[in-house]
Formats: structure tokens, sequence, C-alpha cells
């Protein structure tokens, strides 16, 4: 009865569904009550874990929550697999994503907000490093799926080989065939490499590759980008969001710590007395340089206090090896025993290293192919060293063991022809000769101890903290491959005994010893020196391609150095920027004459062609060492503040501030300038274009910095006028 009228409204139910479901992604948008889904890859790293109840903790939670407080948004975290976030984002499906990696695709093609932080490129392996890319040609490597580790490292290192390249769903299932001997390494951003439940060597091969994280936008959302990217920009200017990283990073290494009640109670109640040398280096352990004491037990014991709020007690002392023999300490964070101590294995906390010893002794002298040719010669060794006890239990009376109390008294014995050999541990010896070829050509390596001893970590089993400090350990030799930054070393420069030899050598008066010390200096300098001439060896090159003058490219830098200064950049950026910015166009060496010297405009293929100035000059810069802030001035210097600008089409903060800097003085003088398609304009109509640009090429805060000292360029250009 009903169906004749039902079925002109069934119809007209339908078109309506159909249209509600083909505007439904614009409706999303339109719904301010609405939550907003943020799509998170689901895995346990400072970014984001679960605590034991299932609660989210970590830097997008922190962030996501800062932001829905600040902007009154409802946004809400959605924890989805590596292969369902991937097809979602491939897809725009509705929603933000969160640890998106920026690449040159996704800039071009996806929405994306302002630079978060940077990931850097790192190669995990059981028991391998390497320091170059070239070592990974022969390696069988994994990448984790629907990750952009690999485009990155293939775009960057576009003649890199594997022998092997596996993907992996997941970064355990990496590291489990990392255990099973079935891969060398495997290659992901840091944050990935956060598996604390085994030892892992972290290799850095890609020093200049790191990946800017980001926030990804569904097209709907796009309005919603501009909110966040101010809220990120306060957030870098305030220091939150670095307080936010630090925060999350160390909370999320104390999630990873189980620690029972009777471990708490004996923290809370006990102090944990340590004892270290004090002038016998046990490298990768503990060493000694004029800055302190460094090495992994260094960094346990600080993660100790950090991390578990312990109060710890440390005593170095002399003669080290003989003390370990007399005292019954529970916990030796420098253990040294025999490979097949069944004592020193119930104990051990740590990955144990082969030890042994080097034997010095002068140029011209023999190697000790065997090293029982030591016998009846005489060693010079330190008071209380294990060398002094490894001699006496290998050798006993047949070698002549004569003992010093520094290593400074042993070269000096050595060189009185009153010993054969100085015995001792590498870095210790090292530290001493290094900086010195003159004495460094006196002595070398003649060979090293037998290696069935070994160093590690140790304490005693039945100890209440030794499975705590177990997992400390493990977590502080992972903060210490990942997070931690070592500087290099400053080794004396000058030893006693070089200082000596040189006076003997050279009459060295007071003079000639400062002219060493300028010579010294000029040596540190070196670097920059290079650097400068590079730079104006690449400025003379691209001169004599371009027709832009010599002035041009020196105004331009002396505005960058304005600029920069105004906004309060620190020297070094300034310095940088100033130097850097006349190697801006250096990628036209390889725009083809026919296109850079044409009188009239350009056509469309020939613009294109012109465009790629930008990405050759990056290329052609890159290797030289020259820095971030060049490639920066040089790749980026053409995009502009509301994307529309080239190679990328990156719009607002996502342009690093040197190159925004650089697109405003390159512009005023290009206006000013007189070139073969314009005439030169006045300061005047310069200005009113420039201005006439803010918010859309230039950035707006630049453009106040320039409405307040645009005389100063005036001043500039007249002065440097060509």
């Amino acid at each position: 009865m009903n169906l004749r009228r039902g079925k002109p409204r069934t119809v007209s139910l339908l078109f309506i569904f159909s249209l509600f479901w083909a505007c439904s992604p614009f409706l999303h948008a339109a719904e301010p009550d609405k939550p907003v889904p943020v799509w998170i890859y689901d895995a346990n790293d400072f970014e984001s874990w679960r605590t034991p109840q299932g609660e989210l903790r970590g830097f997008y939670p922190d962030l996501i929550a800062a932001i829905n407080k600040k902007l009154g948004t409802r946004l809400e975290l959605k924890p989805l697999s590596g292969s369902d976030i991937g097809q979602r984002f491939a897809h725009d499906d509705y929603g933000i994503y969160a640890g998106v990696l920026r690449t040159e695709k996704r800039a071009r093609t996806k929405i994306l907000s302002a630079r978060l932080f940077d990931n850097e490129v790192v190669a995990a392996s059981p028991s391998m490093t390497v320091t170059s890319v070239e070592q990974l040609n022969h390696a069988r490597v994994l990448f984790r799926r629907d990750d952009a580790t690999l485009e990155g490292v293939q775009q960057r290192y576009p003649n890199l080989t594997f022998r092997a390249l596996r993907l992996v769903s997941s970064s355990d299932e990496a590291f489990r065939l990392l255990a099973d001997r079935e891969a060398d390494f495997y290659i992901n951003d840091a944050s990935e490499m956060e598996n604390t439940q085994r030892y892992y060597l972290i290799s850095r091969p890609f020093p200049e590759l790191r990946i800017p994280v980001v926030l990804g936008f569904s097209p709907e959302l796009l309005p919603l980008r501009e909110k966040i990217n101010t809220f990120i920009a306060e957030w870098h200017r305030s220091g939150e969001l670095q307080k936010s990283l630090d925060e999350s990073r160390r909370n999320y290494l104390l999630s990873r710590i189980v620690i029972s009640p009777t471990e708490k109670r004996w923290i809370a109640t006990h102090r944990l007395s340590v004892t270290l040398p004090k002038n016998e280096n046990f490298a990768p352990l503990i060493w000694k340089d004029r800055q302190g004491y460094h090495g992994t037990a260094i960094d346990l014991i600080n993660d100790m206090r950090d991390l578990l709020g312990l109060t710890v007690d440390v005593h170095y002392v002399d003669n080290y090896t003989r003390a370990l023999r007399g005292e019954a300490w529970p916990v030796r964070l420098v253990d040294i025993a025999e490979s097949t101590s069944p004592e020193h294995a119930a104990g051990r906390i740590g990955p144990d290293v082969a030890w042994h010893n080097a034997y010095y002794n002068r140029i011209g002298q023999p190697f000790l192919w065997d090293e029982e040719s030591v016998r009846n010669q005489r060693v010079g060794v330190l008071e209380g060293s294990f060398s002094a006890a490894y001699l006496r239990q290998r050798f006993g009376n047949d070698a002549t063991v004569v003992t010093r109390r520094s290593v400074d008294a042993l070269i000096d014995t050595i060189e009185n022809n009153k010993i054969d050999y100085i015995l001792g541990d590498l870095s210790s010896l090292e530290s001493s000769l290094r900086g010195n070829e003159l004495f460094r050509g006196v002595l070398k390596v003649a060979g090293v101890t037998r290696t069935e001893f070994v160093i590690g970590p140790w304490v005693q089993p039945d100890h209440p903290l030794f499975s705590l400090l177990s997992q400390i350990h493990r977590l502080s030799e992972f903060r210490t491959q990942i997070e931690r930054r070592e500087e290099q070393s400053a080794f004396p420069e000058l030893t006693r005994n070089t200082l000596k030899v040189i006076s003997v050598m050279l009459l060295i008066t007071v003079l000639f010893s400062l002219g060493m010390l300028l010579m010294m200096r000029r040596h540190i300098r070196q670097n920059r020196i290079v650097n400068r001439n590079m730079v104006q060896a690449l400025e003379k090159i691209n001169r004599a391609h371009d027709d832009e003058t010599g002035s041009h490219i020196q105004r331009v830098a002396q505005y960058c150095g304005l600029m920069a200064r105004e906004l309060g950049l620190s020297r070094r950026m300034i310095r940088d920027i100033e130097h850097f910015a006349s190697l801006h166009d250096v990628g036209k060496i390889a725009v083809p004459d026919r296109i850079l010297r044409k009188q009239g405009p350009l056509t469309a293929e020939e613009f294109e062609e012109m465009k790629l100035h930008t990405l050759k000059g990056w290329r052609i810069i890159q290797g030289l060492g020259l820095g971030a802030i060049a490639e920066n001035i040089i790749h980026f210097h053409h995009e502009k503040w509301d994307g529309s600008g080239y190679p990328q089409g990156l719009r607002g903060e996502q342009i690093p501030l040197e190159a925004r800097i650089l697109a405003l003085a390159d512009v005023y003088d290009a206006l000013r300038q007189k070139r073969v398609y314009k005439p030169s304009f006045t300061h005047e109509r310069a200005c009113e274009l420039i201005l006439e640009g803010a918010g859309r090429h230039f950035d707006p805060q630049l453009i106040a910095l320039f409405r307040q000292h645009h005389l100063r360029f005036k001043a500039i250009f007249d002065s440097m006028a060509d």
C-alpha cells in the first residue's frame, strides 16, 4: 500500500545520504565540538608510550594536551599500527598525523606543520659499528616498511648500495632479526632504536642526514595548521618544546625500569659506595684527561643519581689493581678478571671488553712479535697498575719491572735508556704523546699483551640492587649512545717531556715559544680559513659565470648581517649568515648561458630550468662541510612565506630563518640594481614593493624589521654602489 509513496521517498533519502557522504570530509571540519583524531604510531618510545594501566605518556600526549589547552581544540590521540597509519596518511584520511618525517616529496604533496624537532638517522647492530656510508655498501640492512627513513637515505646517498635490503613491519621484528644474525644493521631514526632490553651498538654513518619531524594534516584541517604552527613557534621560543622533549626522554627511560619494594626501601635508606681508579685508565669504562673523568662507568654513576635518585659516593684511588685484589668491594664498576672466571661471570651486569695493554719502545728497536721476548728486559709500568700485576704473574722474576708514579716519569725513564719498554693502557700513553710529532717520532707501539683478561661492571650477586643496577646499566649504555654528545677529549698538547726534548734539540727561547703558540692558534683556525677560501673560490666562479657583480654579493651579505644582528641571533649564527650569503646563487654555475644571459623574458621551460639552480647549488656544496646554514641559504632562498615559492613550496616557519633573511635582502638589492631585463628602482619604489610582499613573499616579522631599518639598507647600497 505504501510502496508507491515509499519509492520516491527512498530515492530522495538515498540522494540525501549520498550528498552527505560526499560532503562528510568537509562536515568534519565544520563540527568544532567533534574530537579530531591524532593518529600516532603505536610503539614504545619517548614520543609516546603506555603505562602498565594502558595510559599514553610522552612527548605527543604532552604536546596535544598543551595545544588543546591553548587553542581550545579537542584533539585526541589514536594509536595505530605502522601499516594502518601509513595507509591513512597516504590516502589523506581525516585527522592529524603525529611523528611525520618531512621529505621533499611530502613537502610538495602533503600538508605539514612547522618543524617540531630533528631526528638523527642511525644504524643499530649487536656487534658492529661503521663510521661512513661507504662501509654499508656490503652490509645486510633492515628498514621499517611505510617509513620515510629509507627514502631520505636513498635521496641523500644515491650511490649507496647494500648487499641485501629487507623491509620489516616493526622495530621489534628488526631487533629480533639482528639478534638471530639474519641482518647486520637496522637503520632508522634514533627514536626507533629505543630497544632497552638488549645491548646494541649505535653507529652514525649519516652525520649530515637529519630528518625534520612534523605533524601532518588531512585537507579538511588546513585552517587548523596555521594556529598549530603559531603554537609550535611559541613553544620553540619559550623553550617549552625542548623542555618537553628532554623530560619525555628521561621519563620514558624511567618507565622502562622495574623497581621492587625492597629496592625502593634500600635506595631510601642507603648510600652506594663506588671506588674507581685515579691514576690509570681503563677505557672505555673510565679514563681521565684535563677535563676530568669520562667513560661508561661515569655515565652509569650519573644515571644512577639522575634516574633512581640514588646517593652515590665515589672514591678515586691510586694503585687500583692492587686495591681491587685486596678489597671485597660489593660494587665494582671496573672489574678486571680472567675471561674464564666464574665469579666474574656470576656478577656481571653489562658486557665485558677484552683487555690488553700496549708495549712501547723506541723507533728502530724490534717489534714484539712474540711477547716472550720481554723476558730478561726492563719494562716500565705505573706503580700498582694492572700492567705491574700482569708482568709479575706472567713472567715472575724473568722480567725487570720498573715502577713510576706517572706516565711522564715513564717517558723520562725510557728517554734516559733506563728501561727498554713501557707497558700500559693505550689511552693513557696516547694522551701523553698526542699532539707532539717530534716525540711521537721517538716511540712506537711495539706489541700488546695477551687478551685472556676482560674488564666490565660487576656487582655481588646477592647485593640488594643487583637486578636494578643491571637494568640501569643497559639504559645507561643506550642513553650514552643515543642522547649524549660527548665532546672530543682535549688531550694535553705539550707534555713536560716534550718541552724538554724540544728545548734540548732546538734551544727554544721565549720568543720562539710565543711563535709556536701562534702557530698552534693558526692551526686551530685552519678549518675556518679553508672554509673561507672555498667560499671565495665559489664566489669567483659564480661571478665569472653570471652577470651579477661582486658588489651585489657583498651588499647582500651586509643586509643579512644587519638583520641577523637586529634579530638578536647568536654571534656564530650572525657570522655564518653573513659569511655564506654570498653563495646563495652558486647553483647558477650549472645554468646554461643561453638562459642565464638571455636579454628577454624566459619561456616557461627556461624558467623551470632556471629554478633548478637552488637544488643544483645545494648539491654542489654538499660534502664541503660548510654546515646547515650555508645549505639552507642556497637551497631555500626562493621559498615564499605563503608557500608559493620553490623548490619545495615550504611556507611560514617551515622555511629556515637564514633563507627568509636572504630572500628579503636579495630582492631589495635586485630591485635597486640594474639588470639586463629591468631598470634600477629607487629606494622608495623598492621599499613599496617589498612591503607589499608582507605575508605573501616575506616573513611579516622581517618586514617589520625592514620597515625600521630600511634607511640602513639604503646607506649600504649607496656606499657600495657598482
